[in-house]
């Protein structure tokens, strides 16, 4: 087997050259290219130069297959690392929000709160002050009442009087 790097380089470049140049060649230049295939196979056979094509198609698919298994395993990584942030980012999105409802619920409790006790101290405002008005209202009654009861008990000892007495003493009482 050959491993000549400049008969390589030549097979190579006959390779290239007739790649190139197969559809548009004249016969001149077909020609020379045999030619050129024919000095090269003084030092190697067309064995040689199949099988050095078999060893490249192999070392081809291997690196292919390389960098195919290495762009898998890279793909694969980003992929993990994709879901990681994602993960990362929906868990701190989430947390974020559990805490924003719960600062929010806390906010509305505290509010409530408030709201419950100001109706509640108005409300006891309200009852004090209505009882404070009830209580100045009897008060008040009660003092007419006992003035009237004073006014009608005076009334009712003048009418004893002019009863007991007759109607001219009591008004000469009364002077």
């Amino acid at each position: 087997m050959a491993r000549d790097p400049l008969l390589r380089d030549a097979v190579r470049a006959i390779k290239t050259k007739i790649g190139v140049a197969a559809e548009t060649a004249t016969p001149e230049e077909l020609a020379y290219l045999g030619t050129a295939i024919d000095r090269i196979g003084g030092r190697a056979t067309v064995l040689e130069v199949e099988e050095m094509g078999d060893i490249k198609i192999a070392e081809i698919t291997e690196h292919a297959a390389s960098v195919e298994s290495q762009t898998i395993a890279s793909i694969t990584a980003t992929k993990e690392a994709a879901e990681a942030s994602v993960t990362a980012t929906k868990e701190a999105a989430e947390g974020y929000i559990v805490a924003t409802r719960n600062a929010a619920q806390a906010e509305i409790d505290a509010t409530k709160v408030s709201a419950v006790n100001t109706v509640n101290a108005a409300r006891d405002a309200a009852v004090n002050t209505a009882n404070a008005n009830r209580d100045a209202v009897i008060a008040e009654v009660n003092a007419f009442k006992a003035a009237a009861l004073a006014d009608v008990a005076a009334a009712a000892g003048s009418v004893t009087q002019q009863l007991v007495f007759g109607a001219r003493a009591f008004f000469y009482a009364q002077m």
